[in-house]
């Protein structure tokens, strides 16, 4: 019987575990579908500002993510205040955790400018270059490799540096 018990409380800590290379993958094909989007979301909805700091930044995109798919503007406006206060909450308390950058840089790059949610993309961009070499998870750094080829706020010199890493 505690055997069970054991097997049990042990099966009950994975089961619903969020892989962040899952994460990182849906938020890669969220942008471009609301289908894709509220999976991602629907992830993430338990996800409280105490848990990993990876998984609350990535919850806060999919905050953004719901104000891009949202029908009224009020609610775009919601979702996208919670959700960029919620990135700045988790990266105020983690500074130097590479991946919470990558996440809000790319907010920041497809954020309308009315939302006004720009202020720190060259910031972002220059801790991501000069910390990247750095990342010794080779998956975590391949997805921000990914990230920075096709980013707007790195030059080609940098990208060049970067794709040799």
């Amino acid at each position: 019987m505690f055997k069970a018990i054991l097997y049990i409380a042990f099966i009950s800590l994975f089961v619903g575990q969020l892989s962040v290379s899952e994460l990182r993958e849906l938020y890669v094909k969220a942008s471009d579908s609301k289908e894709i989007s509220d999976q991602f979301s629907e992830k993430l909805k338990d996800v409280k500002k105490t848990d990993k700091a990876v998984l609350v930044a990535y919850k806060a995109a999919a905050l953004t993510l719901k104000a891009k798919h949202a029908k009224k503007i009020k609610d775009k406006k919601a979702y996208f205040k919670e959700g960029a206060a919620l990135l700045e909450y988790v990266i105020a308390k983690n500074p130097n955790d590479i991946e919470l950058r990558v996440i809000r840089l790319s907010i920041q790059e497809n954020s309308p400018k009315v939302l006004k949610y720009r202020a720190k993309k060259s910031e972002d961009a220059a801790y991501i270059y000069k910390h990247l070499k750095s990342v010794s998870n080779q998956a975590k750094k391949n997805y921000i490799k990914a990230f920075v080829l096709q980013s707007k706020s790195f030059s080609t010199e940098e990208k060049n540096v970067i794709s040799e890493l």
